[in-house]
């Protein structure tokens, strides 16, 4: 009996020089019924080579003419036809029992399960043995109440979707809040309806500290103008939540005072400085939000 197809989607970008590790960690994968979506957005690099040298049936390549993460995202998405849809970045890994350990685990849960997940590991990109730290979550069952105020669960790659329930939701990510943010909005929206399980391992390999230009000038501007239109997204989609549990808004109100703060809005980050007084943190955090504020 052939085991239920699973669609892995990569998005990439002038990636060249890192995309073999994620396609070889895929072809590593014990589980042998999958495809692999590599979208790709116009790299002018020699992303295209790569990718066609590896001449693997299981990868299924698509070149756009203009990048874009949730374009990309939407055109892999629309390609995939497996009963579960996952995700890899580009320069991130699987670990061989990844696929077989989640699907094994899905095919007994059933359908009011809508995410496995499994834990994950970051490591420096320079030091691909040495791990930083392991991302450990053991929560299951329904867990809508807590995933709008803390994105508890590991991020995009440990993610393993039915597809019917990631269609359900609009089959992408949320595009109006970029890119950064997007799996922890899908994943709160989802689990307001179905429930989560997990694999309780370290399925993945997470790299980080790549030294790519994400400090150039206007980064930090850029990030806090990103955070302000997810911070007011998460408070006004998930509003039934918070009005049952006010106090779970800090998380989304401190992060719209570093971000005004950071753009130099004092006039609103004060504004949320009194929010989070109300939220009632502790005496030390209180302190330490009013000596950032008067020093800016």
């Amino acid at each position: 009996m052939e085991r239920p197809l699973v669609s892995i989607i990569t998005i990439t970008y002038n990636r060249a020089n890192l995309i073999h590790r994620c396609i070889e960690s895929i072809q590593h994968q014990t589980y042998p019924n999958y495809e692999h979506i590599i979208v790709d957005g116009n790299s002018p690099d020699d992303t295209q080579k790569v990718v066609e040298s590896y001449n693997d049936p299981h990868i299924h390549y698509v070149k756009l003419d203009r990048r874009g993460p949730q374009v990309q995202m939407r055109v892999g998405t629309d390609q995939a036809k497996g009963k579960y849809v996952t995700f890899l970045d580009d320069d991130d890994e699987y670990l061989p029992e990844k696929l077989e350990k989640q699907v094994n685990l899905f095919e007994t849960l059933p359908d009011d399960i809508g995410v496995v997940y499994c834990w994950m590991t970051y490591y420096n990109f320079d030091n691909r043995e040495k791990p930083i730290r392991i991302h450990k979550t053991e929560l299951k069952g329904f867990v809508g109440d807590l995933t709008p105020s803390a994105s508890m669960i590991s991020g995009t790659p440990t993610m393993m979707i039915r597809r019917s329930v990631f269609e359900e939701f609009g089959g992408t990510f949320d595009d109006s809040i970029g890119y950064i943010m997007s799996d922890w909005e899908l994943l709160a929206r989802i689990t307001q309806k179905y429930k989560v399980d997990y694999v309780p391992e370290s399925l993945v390999k997470v790299y980080v500290n790549h030294g790519h230009a994400r400090l150039s000038a206007g980064f930090y501007q850029d990030k806090a103008r990103r955070g302000i239109l997810y911070h007011n997204h998460f408070l006004q989609t998930f509003s039934n939540v918070f009005d049952r549990y006010p106090e779970r808004r800090l998380i989304h109100f401190e992060g719209l005072y570093n971000s005004n703060l950071i753009l130099g809005n004092k006039k609103e980050a004060w504004h949320y400085y009194k929010l989070i007084c109300k939220c009632k943190p502790s005496g030390t955090k209180r302190i330490k939000y009013l000596i950032k504020y008067l020093i800016k």
